[in-house]
């Protein structure tokens, strides 16, 4: 009766409210007004996907103080007419007048009416705070039937996405009620049941468990999620190094704490796994506020890495806890909760704290991951025998060369033994070993002799080094050239920047020395991705791309004119065109006779445009990097002239062919 009473006393309320705002428009009063469009913003298209949507469900949950919640979904399954979610919790429920006036209002901030404290609760704090979020179940589905249960009493309506979605300017929705305060002896709790599901493709149980529990730092005894009756878990990573290393400040604790002026108090994690991080969902920072995420992965808090510190991006993985960006009086968190804005004044020092953290993580990971391989290097009995076998020069020049492989900070274990085994093989050669014997079997006067010419060959192979490097700065020069002539990325049948490019890939970075150009993966490419060749000024046709490989590696390579920007088109291009690669290894990893390739990107133009530039960032995380035309001959220079260097201390001070050497190259316009 009393539910009744109270359906009728609101009915006169907005009887009277309308009166009132007909007076205020007579008096020139303006009233802001929305059309049932708006449901569509707030829930279809900012909740759209299973995960989303039902983690907002799941938060109200939470808000409802339930110590349980329960989603029931079929998996593996096509959407049809009868597919329902379900979404049920054991919290406080709500009478049919907290479903009128608390429920049903869009854009109520629960804490500043409620306080900040979860009903029922001393100690749990409210999750929610825009108060859309109960418009999450459109985001997949038509209809949303809401059950709930208070103190013994049960009601229950349901909306319609179709009917809200008609509604006229300014028109209010009232909800199909089924239900009001049935008298029942269930618990408290609410259930969410959709229907009308909207989802194109069947749900994958493993993924969506794994999605969703990335999403919550609450899984505890305290709040449990079941999907299908199975309590979610969080998984743990397989880490090789992991910061902070000691919990010393709360024992048993595994986080860092620390203090951020204008941010209060923060707790932290990071670690790095041994392999390049292959799900997205692991890789970069994840930012919780309030025990659920506030930026999605992956994160780098805006670092792109730079030229050492890009590649270490594809190994990181950690957390961040910062619950003051979502007090009282600051809300730095997006509407959607997938993003923090980090314009906001109160997010700006989170923001260049992290900059600062994964600057200093980064080198320590370089310097700790260095230490592991040597050791492990110098331990390996296999590699350590061999090359104690050496004389004693070259046994030092070996064990240098294996530490200085091994200071890599992205090699992997493989490659690394790889390379190492290689290196021994050279030293084996025949012609070094014949003279070593020689060296061994001869008279005192006789040694001092073959000492000579094992100097000697010593000085012939430094000076063919150095020749090959003065051939280096030379094409080097040549690149300038082209560059300074505002060369297009291809011209047919002339010196074009790609062909170059393709010609000698050590322009782009030094790993690539030994890698070919594979047309045939170019050919795969084009056929996959129904790709039109572009047409050029002088009429023919050219591909944008070519792919280098090698046998652990494939690297596509997107090439722009030396005047040409690149924007956010090129780089989700080439992420796409590795990420096919990627896929493609995936498919052939089960045959051990074709071990699986390691798959990069590189783009190479003028500049980014802006957007290109935000999308660069995340395409790190997929092993995509950008190199700007005018770096690549200045680090070419330098790295080769640093080898250059190295050949000529191998001779002796004075030799007349390093010397005939230096000056042809001063002679000349090659050495910058």
């Amino acid at each position: 009766m009393r539910e009744a009473l109270s359906v009728k006393n609101r009915r006169k309320k907005i009887h009277r409210e309308g009166n009132k705002r007909t007076r205020q428009t007579q008096a020139g009063t303006l009233t802001m007004k929305y059309a049932g469009g708006m449901i569509k913003h707030l829930g279809l298209q900012m909740y759209s996907g299973a995960v989303p949507s039902i983690a907002e469900l799941i938060k109200n949950a939470y808000d409802a103080n339930a110590r349980e919640v329960n989603i029931i979904i079929p998996f593996e399954k096509t959407w049809g007419a009868a597919s329902t979610i379900e979404v049920k919790d054991y919290g406080v429920g709500m009478s049919f007048a907290d479903c009128d006036d608390k429920y049903l209002v869009i854009g109520r901030d629960r804490r500043k009416e409620d306080g900040d404290r979860v009903e029922g609760s001393s100690t749990r704090k409210p999750i929610g705070r825009k108060g859309i979020g109960k418009l999450a179940g459109f985001g997949i589905a038509d209809t949303i039937n809401v059950q709930t249960v208070k103190n013994g009493r049960r009601s229950q309506f349901e909306m319609n996405y179709q009917e809200i979605e008609r509604l006229n300017l300014g028109e209010t929705y009232h909800p199909n009620v089924l239900e009001v305060g049935i008298k029942t002896d269930e618990p408290s709790g609410t259930r969410v049941l959709l229907r009308g599901i909207k989802l194109q493709r069947a749900l994958n149980e493993e993924d969506f468990r794994y999605s969703m529990s990335k999403r919550f730092a609450l899984l505890s005894g305290d709040f449990i999620i079941k999907v299908n009756g199975t309590p979610l878990r969080r998984d743990e990573i397989d880490l090789q190094f992991r910061f902070p290393e000691i919990f010393a400040k709360r024992p048993g604790d595994q986080f860092n704490y620390e203090d951020i002026l204008g941010c209060g108090t923060i707790k932290w994690w990071v670690g790095f796994t041994a392999l390049p991080i292959k799900r997205d969902e692991d890789r970069g920072i994840v930012v919780m506020v309030r025990g659920t995420t506030a930026q999605q992965t992956p994160f780098f808090f805006g670092l792109t890495g730079g030229a050492e510190g890009q590649l270490g991006l594809q190994y990181i993985t950690g957390e961040v806890y910062a619950d003051s960006l979502d007090r009282e009086t600051i809300d730095a968190i997006a509407t959607d909760r997938g993003s923090i804005n980090w314009e906001k004044e109160e997010a700006r020092p989170l923001l260049q704290w992290g900059q600062k953290k994964i600057r200093e993580l980064l080198v320590a990971w370089r310097n700790k991951r260095r230490e592991a391989q040597e050791e492990r290097l110098l331990r390996h009995t296999k590699y350590m025998e061999k090359v104690r076998r050496f004389p004693d020069r070259q046994r030092d020049e070996l064990t240098k060369a294996i530490t200085k492989l091994a200071s890599i900070d992205t090699i992997e274990d493989d490659r690394l033994d790889e390379l190492v085994e290689f290196l021994i093989e050279a030293y084996e050669r025949a012609d070094v070993m014949v003279i070593i014997r020689q060296l061994m079997a001869a008279s005192y006067v006789e040694r001092a002799h073959l000492f000579e010419v094992l100097c000697e060959w010593d000085i012939v192979e430094a000076v063919s080094f150095a020749q090959i490097v003065r051939g280096r700065l030379a094409i080097i020069y040549t690149f300038e050239e082209l560059l300074r002539a505002g060369t297009p990325e291809k011209v047919p049948d002339r010196e074009d920047m790609q062909g170059f490019l393709a010609k000698y890939p050590w322009l782009i970075d030094g790993s690539l020395t030994l890698m070919e150009h594979e047309k045939r993966l170019d050919t795969i490419l084009v056929k996959h991705f129904h790709l039109d060749p572009t047409r050029t000024t002088e009429g023919t046709k050219r591909l944008d791309f070519f792919c280098l490989r090698d046998s652990n590696n494939i690297v596509v390579v997107e090439v722009k004119g030396a005047d040409e920007p690149a924007s956010k088109k090129e780089v989700r291009q080439l992420v796409d065109y590795v990420e096919f690669f990627e896929e493609q290894q995936k498919t052939q990893s089960t045959d051990p006779s074709r071990p699986k390739k390691h798959v990069t990107g590189y783009l190479i133009a003028k500049h980014l445009t802006e957007d290109g530039q935000k999308e660069a960032s995340h395409a790190l995380a997929r092993g995509v990097m950008f190199r700007p035309w005018e770096n690549l001959a200045e680090a070419a220079r330098q790295s080769n002239r640093e080898f250059y260097e190295i050949a000529k201390k191998r001779a002796k001070p004075g030799d007349p062919r390093i010397e005939a050497l230096e000056t042809e190259i001063r002679g000349t316009k090659i050495d910058g």
